[in-house]
């Protein structure tokens, strides 16, 4: 099933705004929906904690020009409903393995922002050589290298019954702002970004949302990135609360073929500034981003032509990516 969807993109936007469709698939019994704009290469993008697909599909809407662009709601986020079982980064990183050979993609990036950074490592571990250039935004890699404040209070909030109340407040507006200001330190946002965080909390399932948290507490994918033989691109924030930026940068410096980009003027959340400035980052490390999704096979979504070679997409009822329908973003 799909349907055309409207998004805002950066006022600072230099190129024409790509084209957007939002999709819904059924992965192991249940359905996911995930949006796709763009033309190139495959890149998968996991948006963060208590969130969505809007949350790269608008603001980083223009990496479409150079990137076709594949953005799940996680399950148990937005519109995906939560899985059965639990809401580990490995279950839910199986789920996008199997969409992305639904779709016939054999080769493609991957990009994951805060605790979609878990997922991000999952599914690059999971896809093997598939999975190509990785990019890492204020990524949760290990609950070491997590603040302490930080840690201790995320164990205490996820146990019962104080989840219930973190549930309850993340659904009063009022303190979902404050925390977004003062605590992930996003910076002034217009109001659409704000009415959409807000959304997303209220339509995030609880359980998901606390299985996913604790499952980042238990997780270390220091040794994931330190194993890929493909380069990796880590974004830090100077001003990050929740991660150890100094700690972080001492392990990155530790390990081969990757790149990292310290954002001085950011805490852990972001703005349209720190968008623009991290947009240019991202276009350096994807390179000659046209001529690497073709010598790929991924070809442009509004060209009519396979992805990575999947010739027979439609026949064999699948959602192929090479018949999608363009129709233009409206511009916040």
């Amino acid at each position: 099933m799909t349907r055309t969807l409207a998004a805002g993109v950066s006022s600072n936007c230099t190129v024409d705004p790509p084209s957007m469709e939002e999709r819904f698939a059924t992965v192991r019994g249940q359905p996911l929906r995930y949006l796709v704009c763009g033309r190139g290469k495959p890149l998968v993008l996991c948006h963060g904690f208590l969130s969505s697909a809007e949350e790269f599909g608008g603001r980083f809407s223009e990496l479409g020009a150079y990137r076709t662009l594949i953005i799940p709601d996680l399950p148990g986020n937005g519109a995906s409903p939560p899985l059965r079982g639990r809401h580990s980064s490995g279950a839910m990183a199986d789920v996008l393995f199997d969409l992305l050979t639904e779709l016939e993609i054999d080769k493609f990036d991957v990009g994951g922002l805060c605790l979609g950074a878990t997922v991000a490592c999952a599914l690059a571990k999971r896809a093997g050589t598939r999975a190509e250039r990785l990019v890492l935004h204020t990524p949760l890699l290990s609950s070491d290298l997590m603040r302490r404040r930080y840690r201790d209070q995320v164990r205490l909030l996820s146990r019962r019954p104080m989840w219930d109340g973190v549930v309850w407040l993340s659904r009063q507006r009022w303190v979902s702002d404050l925390y977004k200001r003062f605590v992930i330190v996003e910076g002034d946002v217009d109001n659409r970004t704000a009415d959409i965080n807000y959304e997303n909390q209220r339509r995030a399932d609880p359980r998901a949302a606390r299985e996913w948290l604790n499952d980042c507490l238990r997780r270390d994918d220091v040794d994931v990135v330190a194993a890929r033989a493909e380069r990796t691109l880590i974004i830090v924030a100077r001003h990050d609360r929740l991660v150890d930026v100094e700690r972080l940068k001492e392990v990155i410096a530790t390990l081969p073929d990757l790149q990292v980009f310290t954002d001085s003027d950011q805490g852990h959340g972001w703005n349209e500034e720190a968008v623009h400035r991290q947009l240019e980052v991202l276009k350096a490390f994807f390179g000659n981003c046209h001529e690497n999704g073709h010598a790929n096979g991924g070809q442009a979504v509004a060209s009519g032509r396979p992805v990575n070679g999947a010739a027979n997409g439609l026949g064999h009822g699948r959602p192929a990516l090479r018949d999608t329908v363009s129709i233009p973003l409206t511009h916040a």
